[in-house]
């Protein structure tokens, strides 16, 4: 990529992303697989969206019809995450009702998947969802971007991060904690892109080791979510033999993390 110019490099990248998202949702040979590979595309097009905001530019649009694609899959893959999640707890830690809880879980995750399947067959108002967004990033005036736009950008999710982290420590509660992996996650990506571009953000170089360090954060605060929301899954079916062993796991699980 270009030191001088970022506009083009960023265009490709974007481009690129919009590509790995079609990709992503045209292969329904693992649909699980499909939207989780989705979905992670989505956000690193959206963290660069952020990263690259510029007066020059118009990308409002462009991010919440992302947001929204996003968001349209997030029960299908929470559903898939909170199997897997207790397959593995399941495996180290056994109960008896564990295969009944994985039974349920995988029931409810199939029907999530068969109702949004039957809304939106192949996932086609999705893909012409992401066919606009590519023909509104390709017409941006890319040209008109400026490095210390970027600089500016990244330093302000560096802070926002902070906050996040600040609050997150006052309150708490699980959806402070959320937003702060929110941050996290978009800050990593971002710092991805500043490392392909040569940024740096302020006074302070980005390195990678930031970039890894944040990524080792996001994991163990989605790890949190994760069984957060297993732990809720499981307290609201019925009772069955075994269950509070079930629910006093993954509360070790948790504060463990």
């Amino acid at each position: 990529m270009s030191a001088a110019e970022p506009g083009q490099a960023v265009r490709q990248r974007a481009l690129q992303e919009c590509r790995s998202i079609t990709a992503a949702l045209s292969s329904m040979d693992d649909p699980h697989a499909s939207i989780h590979a989705a979905r992670k595309a989505i956000r690193r097009l959206r963290a660069l969206l952020g990263l690259v905001q510029h007066s020059a530019l118009d990308l409002e649009d462009a991010d919440r019809r992302l947001q929204r694609l996003g968001d349209s899959l997030s029960d299908l893959r929470d559903a898939q995450v909170v199997v897997q999640a207790a397959v593995y707890l399941q495996d180290s830690h056994a109960a008896d009702a564990w295969p009944a809880i994985i039974a349920r879980l995988t029931q409810r995750r199939d029907r999530l998947l068969q109702q949004s399947l039957q809304r939106d067959p192949g996932f086609k108002r999705r893909l012409r969802r992401v066919g606009i967004v590519q023909e509104q990033l390709a017409a941006q005036p890319w040209a008109k971007l400026r490095r210390s736009a970027l600089r500016s950008n990244l330093e302000r999710s560096q802070r926002r991060a902070e906050k996040a982290a600040q609050r997150a420590s006052d309150d708490g509660g699980a959806d402070a904690i959320h937003r702060w992996r929110r941050k996290v996650r978009r800050l990593r990506m971002q710092l991805d892109v500043a490392h392909a571009l040569h940024l740096h953000a302020g006074k302070r170089e980005a390195s990678a080791g930031d970039a890894k360090a944040l990524h080792r954060l996001s994991d163990a605060l989605g790890q949190q979510q994760d069984l957060q929301l297993l732990h809720n899954l499981v307290r609201a079916m019925p009772a069955a033999h075994g269950k509070a062993r079930v629910l006093e796991h993954l509360r070790n699980a948790q504060h463990a993390g």
